[in-house]
């Protein structure tokens, strides 16, 4: 249970250092069995790369980006916008291109209030449909997706490298919105 409000709000960019910092510290829970653990154990590396990528985002509307905080605290983030696939329609189909929380507020509701606000925001932009790729491997979030009624695409895999691992993505599309 959270002592703290949870407030869902819109990212700016000065919110680029904390979404960095959430986003490494999430890679290095959520992933640990999935990706190699020393490329985990150096992502700390990476937040100047990913604050000046999230900064450059926000400001640029690349991405809608909301934050779920606590007492203003970032604690998690998720990032929308139109579907990067070839074979999707950007102007129907929007797509998560990340979703993020502090493990310690995993299984507290805060991503379920997260996610709602990301969908709602795609459903304003006037998408009628969303996808999103997640790690083939990665039981926890595909449960999370499972259960907000997103079903795996039949024949949507790919694979990527990352710290030297051979992984592959799997592709979840929504049900239509209305």
């Amino acid at each position: 249970m959270l002592s703290k409000p949870i407030t869902i709000r819109s990212a700016e960019p000065t919110d680029a250092p904390a979404i960095a910092e959430v986003q490494v510290l999430s890679w290095q829970q959520a992933y640990v069995g999935l990706i190699p653990d020393q490329y985990l154990g150096a992502l700390h590396g990476s937040l100047a790369r990913r604050e000046a990528f999230w900064r450059e985002a926000i400001a640029a509307r690349r991405a809608r980006v909301h934050l779920a905080c606590a007492d203003e605290k970032v604690v998690g983030f998720i990032a929308i916008g139109p579907s990067r696939d070839e074979d999707a329609s950007a102007v129907e189909t929007g797509e998560v291109t990340a979703f993020y929380l502090l493990p310690q507020y995993w299984r507290t509701g805060t991503g379920r209030s997260l996610w709602a606000a990301g969908l709602h925001s795609l459903v304003e932009q006037g998408y009628r449909q969303a996808m999103l790729w997640v790690l083939s491997d990665n039981a926890r979030a595909r449960r999370f997706y499972d259960q907000a009624g997103w079903s795996v695409e039949p024949g949507s895999e790919r694979s990527l490298l990352i710290g030297g691992a051979s992984l592959r993505e799997i592709r979840y599309r929504s049900p239509m919105f209305s």
